[in-house]
């Protein structure tokens, strides 16, 4: 979110995988620790992310009905340029004039990611992106006829389908540690693949899903962590897990969802789907009492959330939205 440095989040990653007693696979970038191989996943995690937004915003009703389609092209140039042409043609891909074009929701964007996801970067380093097609001229080349409905689009998240498999002879290593910090936000099957589960507490609200979650360690942010201690709380205390029920996002909601004659903003599904971020990365964190803690968010619509909290854990005391200029500490 542009808050820190590439040099603090080296830092800070390092200081995770030492938590962690992280031991590389390798040399040069198989060691998770190089700034070769931290800046690899910090520049493919920032790009999926504006990647991942772009989509979003490219593929409302609206959009869909002025650009349908988009083409892969080049956005930056790279010394050893992947054979794109092939790729795209081995995953079924149409080319018109020499350039790659497809509708949006044609599955060759999948295809051709080695995330299995349809927004830019489709892998490593790569320097390929997209660029919409009008509805004009995606008819004219044949993409649909002029009568046609727009492409139908999935709901996508962020983390849809995110998962990893634990590294041969670190799974028993790996397992609880990954279990205590995430809790049920991952599940772990017999193949030792680790999978996350995005819309946990979305399903819990709508009255699916577990009856309750565990939602694992919280404040993983050294910084926050830092400077709670210099406030006099020791933030490494207690199980550090938040405990998210079914019948509090009940209760819960009944009361703060649409709150009448105060200050706060009604809460929607999705607020409630960010208290897993919250608790593990917060914006901010400051003591509220003894043994307790008040977290926020800053939402990218210029909105706060605003998550109360035992440090011990249990489930939250609170949870409201509000205004980032004008968020009052709870009382």
């Amino acid at each position: 979110d542009g808050k820190i440095s590439a040099s603090e989040f080296r830092r800070d990653m390092r200081q995770v995988l030492d938590q962690t007693g992280y031991s590389p696979d390798g040399e040069g970038i198989r060691d998770m620790r190089t700034r070769a191989r931290l800046d690899v996943i910090r520049e493919t995690q920032v790009r999926q992310a504006r990647g991942w937004a772009q989509w979003k915003e490219g593929t409302t009703e609206g959009a869909l009905a002025a650009f349908p389609a988009q083409e892969l092209v080049r956005v930056r140039e790279r010394k050893m340029p992947r054979d794109w042409a092939s790729r795209w043609a081995a995953n079924g891909g149409k080319t018109y004039g020499g350039r790659m074009v497809a509708l949006k929701n044609d599955p060759v964007w999948v295809g051709i990611s080695r995330f299995g996801v349809p927004w830019p970067p489709f892998d490593f380093g790569s320097g390929m992106g997209v660029r919409d097609i009008g509805w004009d001229e995606a008819v004219e080349l044949g993409l649909l006829k002029d009568d046609d409905p727009p492409p139908e689009m999935p709901g996508k998240g962020f983390n849809d389908e995110l998962e990893t498999r634990l590294p041969e002879g670190r799974e028993r290593e790996l397992d609880p540690w990954l279990r205590e910090t995430f809790g049920a936000q991952i599940s772990i099957g017999g193949d030792n693949v680790a999978r996350w589960n995005e819309n946990l507490i979305g399903d819990m609200l709508q009255g699916r899903g577990p009856e309750k979650a565990r939602l694992g360690k919280g404040l993983l942010n050294p910084r926050l962590v830092e400077k709670l201690a210099a406030e006099g709380l020791d933030a490494t205390a207690g199980k550090r897990s938040l405990t998210v029920t079914r019948e509090w996002l009940g209760t819960h909601g009944q009361k703060h969802r649409a709150p009448a004659g105060t200050a706060n903003l009604p809460l929607t599904p999705e607020d409630y789907g960010l208290i897993p971020s919250m608790w593990r990365q917060p914006t901010t964190a400051r003591p509220h009492g003894p043994g307790k803690l008040e977290l926020t968010f800053d939402t990218l619509d210029g909105n706060r959330l605003v998550l109360g909290v035992n440090l011990t854990g249990g489930t939250p005391t609170t949870f409201y939205k509000t205004k980032a200029a004008e968020a009052p500490s709870p009382a």
